[in-house]
């Protein structure tokens, strides 16, 4: 296994340049990894090889994701228009037939399973950050050809392919009225588009490939920007609202439209998010919820994938006093959530606030965050990107 590792970093050291933060994920935690990965760090090797295992024993032999994979059609009878049902909405029990469905905050319909694209969107973005950060630290073709592969079949085959709009996202049973809020879904279809630029160095990726996906992302982005939908969702003033910032963020960036990530980062998420914060740092908007420690830490994950595409322009989002003023009112609630004062009606993954403490932490040299991130520490049974680049918590 060593062997074949220094092999590997020999065969691709000349295609590892910086990570620059241009990406959704943190590019500082990516070249950390792979820095420490090229110097033998046992930590960074134990986390990248138990990745490795399970990407070589599952990832790349699975079957490409494809958005036609329906259970039923969406309006439009367009079977390549993404479709998903809301998850907190619930047949009326006073209705005969039970609708139209009344909505029964955190708690999750199981038909909304009924709609595999959600779950399998989700999948992608997983699957291809999973695969591109492998590449990025190994060289190891196979995991750009596999990143690739899964890429293609759903944004760009003329017959499996999605189209660039989230019209139908989250319905809901009985009712007509056109929603904003599902294109939240599409956030980790987003990460998706920006796990190409890790692999843009391999063969794997053609010049065909990256002119297809741009415009593929300048047409969604296009659509985000100007249906009603996307309008309704751009008026958010609770996460979704943030959510939105961050989905036209990496959009933007896939589409090539550097200027505009600028543009987005400081008239739309600075003002947004500085009113979202209240002066002793809670998100209340996000209080009223029935999961609130979630959807006040679901905010702050926004801020932090915008903050990691807008970056390279030069915008550093953790500067603003509102997300230090936010992260400071958290702390005592990552570190002992039983103590949250809010509704939380599930339990609160503690790992998710050590990753923005950490995130925020090495970006503002603020070292009393990173330690406490240490010690609340990043515990998860799963073996994907996260895990790699949160290793130094493990």
């Amino acid at each position: 296994m060593m062997m074949k590792r220094i092999l590997l970093l020999m065969a691709s050291l000349a295609a590892l340049v910086p990570a620059s933060a241009q990406y959704s994920f943190n590019g500082e935690l990516l070249d950390r990894l792979a820095e420490a990965y090229r110097k033998g760090d046992p930590r960074a090797v134990k986390a990248v090889e138990e990745v490795a295992a399970e990407a070589d024993s599952t990832l790349l032999g699975m079957e490409p994701l494809t958005v036609t994979a329906k259970k039923q059609l969406p309006p439009s009878g367009d079977r390549r228009d993404y479709l998903s049902l809301s998850p907190y909405w619930w047949p009326d029990p006073s209705k005969p037939d039970g609708l139209p469905y009344i909505r029964r905050d955190g708690e999750r319909n199981p038909e909304v399973y009924d709609c595999p694209e959600r779950e399998n969107g989700d999948r992608l973005g997983t699957v291809t950050r999973t695969l591109a950060v492998l590449y990025r630290v190994t060289g190891d073709e196979r995991y750009a050809e596999k990143c690739a592969q899964l890429l293609r079949t759903w944004f760009l085959d003329p017959r499996l392919g999605m189209n660039p709009n989230m019209t139908y996202a989250q319905l809901i049973r009985g009712r007509q009225t056109i929603r904003g809020t599902g294109i939240i879904d599409s956030r980790r279809m987003a990460f998706a588009l920006n796990a190409a630029q890790l692999i843009d160095s391999s063969p794997a990726w053609s010049d065909h490939d990256r002119r297809e996906l741009r415009e593929w992302a300048r047409t969604f982005l296009y659509w985000m920007e100007h249906s009603v939908n996307g309008q309704k969702e751009l008026h958010a003033a609770n996460n979704h609202g943030l959510w939105y910032d961050a989905i036209r963020l990496m959009t933007a960036r896939a589409a090539g439209l550097d200027d505009r990530v600028r543009e987005i980062a400081c008239e739309s998420v600075k003002p947004r998010f500085a009113k979202q914060v209240a002066g002793d740092g809670t998100l209340p908007e996000e209080l009223v919820r029935t999961l609130s420690l979630h959807y006040s830490t679901f905010v702050l994950e926004a801020l932090s994938t915008a903050r990691n595409v807008a970056r390279a322009e030069g915008v550093e989002l953790w500067e603003m006093p509102e997300a230090q003023r936010a992260l400071e009112y958290l702390i005592p609630y990552y570190e002992s959530p039983e103590k949250w004062p809010w509704p939380q009606i599930k339990p609160f993954a503690q790992r998710r606030g050590a990753a923005q403490l950490y995130e925020a932490g090495l970006a503002l040299d603020r070292p009393e965050w990173v330690e406490t991130a240490r010690c609340i520490g990043f515990h998860t049974s799963k073996a994907d990107f996260e895990a790699m680049l949160h290793f130094e918590l493990q």
